[in-house]
């Protein structure tokens, strides 16, 4: 099994968490976001109320959304990247007698 196909799984297993966690727990979650709201616009000194307001409302929107339709949001937790192609492994020349290498040297 490689490395990805690992992580894929504790990808998918930690979306399944979050899901449960959502639907058992999606009041106390809006709850939080309203209070993060109020102690982001008090540091802040009420400066960026609006900003604030439209963060909370789409947050709890979304989360809303996720607790009428058992989803999860789009994000670490619920994708994984595909690793960048391996460089190709470094060539030894065709003449007999020499050692060095062709292509870039291996630290590079």
């Amino acid at each position: 099994m490689s490395i990805l196909d690992k992580l894929r799984g504790r990808a998918s297993k930690a979306k399944e968490q979050a899901e449960n966690v959502v639907d058992q727990h999606g009041d106390k979650i809006a709850s939080g976001i309203e209070k993060t709201g109020e102690a982001a616009s008090k540091v802040t000194g009420h400066r960026f109320d609006d900003k604030i307001d439209k963060g909370v409302s789409k947050a709890k929107e979304r989360l809303e959304r996720q607790e009428d339709a058992g989803e999860t949001p789009p994000g670490p937790a619920s994708t994984v990247p595909e690793p960048p192609p391996a460089p190709p492994a470094a060539e030894t020349t065709d003449k007999p007698g020499t050692d060095e290498p062709k292509g870039p040297p291996a630290g590079a």
